[in-house]
């Protein structure tokens, strides 16, 4: 199996890939003058370099291309943004991977969530869900509960669904009902 070689490591004179490695350095010259002389806000920050980011306690390693990472943590955006210009300028996701040491698998998801969003942007981590409890949810369960004390939390989530107060996917669950209950000063002695 052939490997491809790159400028620092290269055994003969010629390019791998046809070129590809003298358009690539090419474009990330260009690269990286734009990104200096660009005011665009997203560039105000300055990613941390590999030292920087690897210098704390946090799971570094490094990759099969040789290229370091650490796990569970975005890739520094001055990458994201070489990902993308070199993209963009028709070079392929694979020799993308190899000329910045990133493994393919990041930057098809990074390029993939590009052509889906418009974002180069890392994703939220963690996060919590979207609130169910609405006030009108809230309302209507402090009500069912008044109407019949005996009423069990189940029961309510069932009445909530049946009457079309809440979609199925949006049903608080049981222990929301009892914890809203609660927060009313109103019973949940049946639940």
């Amino acid at each position: 199996m052939a490997r491809h070689l790159w400028p620092a490591q290269t055994r003969s004179s010629s390019p791998p890939c046809g070129g590809a490695s003298a358009r690539l350095d090419a474009v990330l010259d260009s690269t990286s003058r734009t990104l200096c002389r660009s005011s665009t806000p997203l560039l105000f920050h300055k990613p941390p370099s590999d030292r920087e980011c690897f210098s704390s306690s946090g799971g570094g390693g490094v990759n099969q291309l040789g290229g370091s990472f650490s796990n569970g943590r975005p890739l520094a955006l001055g990458t994201r943004l070489r990902i993308l210009e070199l993209a963009l300028s028709g070079f392929r996701p694979c020799d993308i991977s190899r000329h910045l040491l990133v493994s393919h698998g990041c930057v098809s998801k990074i390029l993939a969530r590009f052509a889906e969003t418009g974002s180069i942007l890392p994703g939220v981590i963690g996060g919590s869900k979207p609130r169910v409890s609405t006030p009108r949810v809230r309302a209507r369960i402090r009500q069912l509960k008044a109407g019949d004390g005996a009423l069990f939390a189940w029961e309510i989530r069932e009445r909530l669904l049946r009457e079309g107060v809440c979609a199925p996917d949006a049903l608080p669950s049981v222990s929301s009902v009892n914890r809203i209950l609660r927060a009313h000063k109103v019973s949940p002695l049946h639940t």
